[in-house]
């Protein structure tokens, strides 16, 4: 979509904000401005992919609703983190400290993937697309997205040592960049 973003970004950012705030509940509301503001980022960067006015303001209001469950996501293996290292002893210190070189592993390896790979992840694990929505945005077949994302989960199986398509999911599903398994 070509034109100018500043009009509907205007008309659209305090019901952004409010959506938001009410996603993250009470507890996490001081972070929806920032929710809105990735939201307005991702898909300014994306703006070339968007046919109208329309398709922008959905695309944007998915983007604030991933961005607020992802930030929901990490307060919660946060929460549960620090849960359980207030009674923590020191071998269970131990553990923790595994548990972020594993999460490390990962993000290092979901970043060294080829840009046509890192694309498809994004816009699929991290925005929660379907394979059609992010065939329409990338300009590509659907088929191709689903190689894709084959290739990629092969691609960061194959980084992390070799595990099975199961660790994977789970390592991803605790790291909060998978919802569901489905």
């Amino acid at each position: 979509m070509r034109g100018r973003m500043h009009p509907l970004y205007e008309v659209m950012y305090s019901g952004l904000l409010r959506y938001a705030a009410q996603m993250l509940g009470d507890d996490l509301s001081y972070l929806a401005e920032d929710c809105v503001q990735d939201a307005v980022m991702t898909t300014y960067m994306n703006r070339e992919r968007l046919e109208d006015a329309d398709h922008w303001r959905r695309y944007m209001m998915l983007c604030v609703h991933n961005r607020a469950l992802k930030v929901v996501r990490h307060q919660h293996v946060h929460d549960t983190y620090v849960g359980n290292n207030d009674a923590a002893s020191e071998q269970d210190v131990s553990h923790a400290l595994i548990r972020q070189e594993m999460l490390d592993t990962l993000y290092a390896a979901i970043e060294s993937l080829p840009d046509i790979y890192r694309d498809v992840f994004d816009l699929s694990f991290e925005q929660g697309l379907k394979n059609a929505e992010i065939a329409h945005l990338l300009d590509i077949a659907e088929i191709t997205v689903k190689k894709r994302k084959e290739r990629l989960l092969n691609m960061l199986r194959a980084k992390l040592g070799g595990i099975s398509e199961m660790e994977l999911m789970m390592l991803l599903l605790y790291a909060g960049i998978l919802s569901d398994v489905s």
